[in-house]
């Protein structure tokens, strides 16, 4: 999203251009087989989910067609994270890709690590919990109880 001469630009694609993304289904789909996708344009070349759907729909409150809507429904089912992951701009995150993520923020600092450390709080450890409960410690499973 671009603003031109004071007015909000949304670049996308055309419905029947095979790159496009129809729906939150196809979203999903697209976010989790390429791992991360920013929301809106930026300096990669069509790696958005605005350079990915119609403009014409953005802010058009359908809740099919509508990729500003989609954020929310895709946060809602808990297989892609949405946020502000990329130099604070607005993107998605799949679940699968999100240790490589959380990781590079920690500064090479595995999560247990971390939190052995003392450098991470209690609420995180609940977040990587609620997330990941295969891999929570014994340990940490009864403090948190």
């Amino acid at each position: 999203m671009g603003n031109e001469a004071g007015e909000w630009i949304i670049h996308g694609v055309t419905w029947d251009d095979p790159k496009c993304i129809h729906d939150v289904d196809e979203a999903v789909e697209y976010i989790n087989r390429v791992g991360f996708l920013s929301l809106f344009k930026n300096e990669i070349p069509g790696f958005s989910l605005e350079k990915r759907t119609v403009a014409e729909y953005w802010w058009s409150d359908d809740p099919v067609r509508d990729p500003w809507r989609w954020r929310i429904a895709i946060a809602k089912r808990h297989d892609v994270l949405y946020g502000k992951f990329f130099a604070k701009k607005a993107g998605f995150i799949s679940k699968k890709w999100l240790p490589v993520f959380v990781n590079y923020r920690r500064d090479g600092y595995d999560f247990d690590a971390l939190f052995e450390d003392e450098k991470a709080p209690i609420k995180h450890k609940n977040i990587m919990k609620q997330l990941y409960p295969e891999a929570a410690d014994t340990q940490i499973r009864k403090i948190l109880k």
